[in-house]
């Protein structure tokens, strides 16, 4: 007769157990590692970028390829015109302490990003803004961008 109650356990104890402590080490990581190397190298300077008006540096130096792919300079340029007209000059960019920035990704397609909320104040008005985030050429790039509602995302670029 087969011996469930140990084979649930040696499972448990192989499987489950293992896989917990990979969670936990994952999300250690993230907040004392990722979190503040992505608002150290991608969102403090691209906010300085756009905040002073260099809006070609922003674009190139912080957005992914596949970014630019799908979204011309042109396109990012009249955008960032919009958000000027609709918040007012930019003040800072914060992150969300509900949302930071975490690991996430695609099993079927192999993408690996970083999912993550940021307050953007203008002087106008505050926008919540959802960024993705992702390794490109070593250093993390925005890869998309969306504004954050209470029931959903809107597509928009800032």
């Amino acid at each position: 007769m087969i011996d469930w109650d140990r084979i649930l356990l040696w499972l448990f104890l192989m499987v489950v157990v293992p896989t917990a402590i990979y969670g936990v080490y994952v999300q250690y990581r993230n907040a004392t590692q990722v979190i503040p190397e992505i608002y150290r190298t991608l969102v403090e300077p691209y906010t300085v970028a756009v905040r002073s008006g260099d809006y070609a540096t922003a674009y190139q130096r912080y957005t992914s390829a596949a970014f630019k792919q799908a979204h011309s300079f042109e396109e990012y340029l009249k955008a960032q015109n919009a958000n000027l007209e609709d918040l007012g000059p930019l003040v800072e960019v914060t992150l969300k302490e509900d949302e930071p920035f975490q690991s996430a990704g695609n099993l079927f397609s192999g993408r690996r990003y970083h999912q993550g909320g940021l307050r953007w104040r203008g002087e106008k008005r505050e926008a919540w803004v959802n960024w993705e985030v992702t390794q490109d050429d070593g250093a993390y790039r925005i890869d998309a961008m969306a504004e954050t509602f209470l029931d959903g995302l809107s597509p928009r670029i800032f």
